[in-house]
Parts: C-alpha cells; structure tokens; sequence
C-alpha cells in the first residue's frame, strides 16, 4: 500500500465520520439542554421559598414587636391572640380546699410507705 493510497482512505474516513476537526471540536464543546428533572424543580423551589423567607424575615424583624407571654409578636398576632384568650373563672374555694386535701393525702401516703 503505498502512501497516495493511504492519504486517499484517511480522506475517505474524514469525509465519511464527520468532516474536519474544528466541526468535531464544536460538538464536544457544546452542551445540550436537557429537561428539567423532578429533583431540579424541587431544588429550584426551595431555593426560591428559602429566598422568599429570608426577605420576609428581614422585614418582620424591622417591624414594631410586643411582648406577649415571653414572646414577640407582631402587633397583629398580638390583636389575634387577644382576642381569642378565654376568660379564666373565678376560683372556686371549694375546689381549691379538695385539692389541697388531695395534696396532703399524697403526702402522706408517701412518707408512710
């Protein structure tokens, strides 16, 4: 085989498997898109409802607060909560004298035994 013939066959298959180098270089750099997965959607939506939390976090935290139980709230949480706390009853003597019997009876019984 001499090398006319070699250089006519390497020709041949450069012809044949896709053209110069430069063409094939273009499809190695190139990326393909690919649809989206259920795992990037949801990644995609944490990332966003954790940005959204954060801004919503900032603006809570430069608002005006009060202090209800130990907590701060928002003044419109603070409206809420008062408006649905229940009365407490009055105490009843009665109760309160059964229940410290109650009390002593427990007492008592844990020292005997």
């Amino acid at each position: 085989m001499s090398f006319d013939d070699h250089l006519n066959n390497f020709i041949k298959q450069r012809d044949q498997f896709g053209g110069t180098v430069q063409q094939r270089q273009q499809k190695r750099n190139s990326y393909v898109v690919v649809d989206a997965t259920d795992q990037s959607k949801a990644r995609e939506s944490m990332a966003r409802e954790q940005e959204l939390a954060a801004k919503r976090a900032e603006f809570e935290t430069k608002q005006h607060h009060e202090r209800v139980s130990g907590r701060c709230v928002l003044p419109d949480e603070a409206q809420t909560l008062e408006n649905n706390k229940l009365q407490a009853r009055p105490a009843d003597p009665s109760r309160i004298a059964y229940i410290q019997q109650l009390k002593k009876d427990l007492k008592l019984k844990k020292y005997s035994n």
